[in-house]
């Protein structure tokens, strides 16, 4: 016998309707209309976790902190194993003054998932508050915040050169048996948590004459580090006090006139030549406009890409999906052919493929460099990992959305991790290691 068909709840159907009239409206930055339709959702489905994920988010965006508060204790105390929900919950304590509890948060956070920025870049933030400058210096320097590391090195006291000793009359010198103990700086005694970043244990290295060759870590490139920061920057859009970011509601600061990006998520672009434009994403134009495919695309997963030439305007928007814009100055940026929306025509690419030679297959990075504008989108909110020559990252291929720095991307061929990561979608995945020292972009 068949098993008998489940009536699904006979409110089944209004609260899908007010959980996705929410959603919307929270990609689409309308918060208070969001938190009207999330908290009838909520009033139907109380124990629903994507309801109180998605409300939690739209109380802090609204500032609504001892709301959101009050999520993302219950979600962390279901999830504990979630990485961004203990960083969520430490910003939202961070944001309220909470620092000790802000700290126990964020230190799990950052044990969960050591890579990502925000939560290094939060830590250094409370740790500068609690004047823990040692601390917050290495937290900062692992989120790749160049100003604020800058402004804790100006903040630490400097030492005083010791005074020279008093003359002595000239006697003979006696054999010193004595052993003089080393004077350490105040700020290097202070005792973490947790070991520092750079001291963590490390499996003993075999002599250099037996130890295997590998690839080394690029020497640090003043252009690499630079679009590293703006990667991350771009990103990461939470505003704070310390460290004013890019505001990615508006149009980004200084970059070219061609893109503007509007609270709406609408991107207008402005141009007198020619762009190139995610195909289907087009919403409206003027101007009397060509649309040619890129040739060099072809069998690629950038091939969506068409360039719109002539002079006019378009309106490009991809719905459910969030957008970002990055401005390079002589600088460099791999992306995924997919997650490419619009590129000035100022700028250069071509495609360079990471391979997995093993397996036949590859993912489409896209390097593009020069001066100019383009926009990435996610599908989701996505990650910023930082990678440092001590935390190399491995990733799926299926999760990568950017990168840029003094980076070696190279392919990881360990079954043993098939049982331990996601796993990779479709036929094509594998995994991917960064080393060196940069940004990467996921959307896992």
């Amino acid at each position: 016998m068949p098993d008998p068909v489940v009536a699904p709840p006979f409110d089944q159907g209004v609260f899908l309707l007010h959980y996705n009239r929410g959603r919307e409206a929270f990609q689409e930055g309308r918060y208070a209309e969001a938190r009207k339709e999330l908290e009838n959702a909520q009033r139907m489905r109380r124990d629903d976790s994507d309801v109180l994920n998605l409300l939690g988010l739209v109380y802090f965006k609204t500032n609504a902190f001892p709301e959101a508060e009050v999520i993302y204790r219950r979600l962390v105390r279901e999830n504990p194993s979630v990485f961004i929900l203990h960083s969520n919950l430490g910003l939202i304590l961070f944001k309220q003054g909470k620092l000790d509890e802000s700290e126990q948060y964020l230190a799990k956070s950052i044990e969960l998932r050591p890579n990502y920025a925000k939560s290094h870049l939060y830590l250094g933030l409370l740790y500068r508050q609690k004047k823990k400058l040692g601390l917050a210096l290495e937290h900062l320097r692992f989120a790749g915040a160049e100003k604020l590391v800058r402004e804790v090195e100006a903040e630490m006291p400097q030492p005083h050169a010791a005074p020279p000793p008093p003359s002595a009359p000239a006697q003979p010198v006696a054999p010193i048996t004595q052993k003089v103990k080393a004077v350490v700086p105040e700020q290097q005694v202070e005792e973490p948590r947790r070991p520092p970043l750079e001291s963590r244990a490390q499996p003993a290295l075999p002599p250099a004459s037996s130890a295997p060759q590998r690839p080394s870590a690029p020497p640090p490139d003043p252009v690499g580090i630079t679009a590293a920061r703006k990667l991350q920057d771009a990103v990461d859009e939470t505003q704070h006090a310390e460290d004013k970011r890019l505001d990615l509601g508006r149009k980004i600061e200084g970059a070219s006139r061609t893109f503007i990006l509007h609270e709406n998520g609408f991107l207008e672009i402005n141009f007198s030549r020619s762009v190139h434009v995610k195909r289907g994403t087009v919403s409206s134009y003027s101007g009397n406009l060509k649309f040619v495919a890129e040739s060099g695309l072809l069998g690629t997963t950038a091939q969506t890409l068409v360039r719109a030439a002539g002079q006019g305007k378009l309106f490009v928007f991809e719905k459910g999906r969030k957008t970002f814009l990055i401005d390079l100055n002589d600088e460099f940026i791999y992306v995924e052919g997919s997650n490419l929306l619009a590129l000035e025509d100022t700028l250069t690419y071509r495609v360079e493929p990471i391979y997995d030679s093993s397996y036949q297959r590859k993912i489409d990075t896209v390097k593009i460099f020069g001066r100019g504008s383009l926009a990435i989108s996610t599908s989701i909110e996505p990650l910023t990992l930082r990678v440092t020559r001590e935390y190399p990252l491995s990733i799926s291929s299926n999760a990568l959305v950017a990168w840029t720095g003094n980076l070696i991307p190279g392919v990881v061929d360990d079954t043993s991790l098939h049982n331990v990561m996601i796993e990779s979608e479709g036929e094509g995945g594998f995994k991917i290691r960064f080393e060196g020292d940069g940004v990467v972009v996921s959307e896992q």
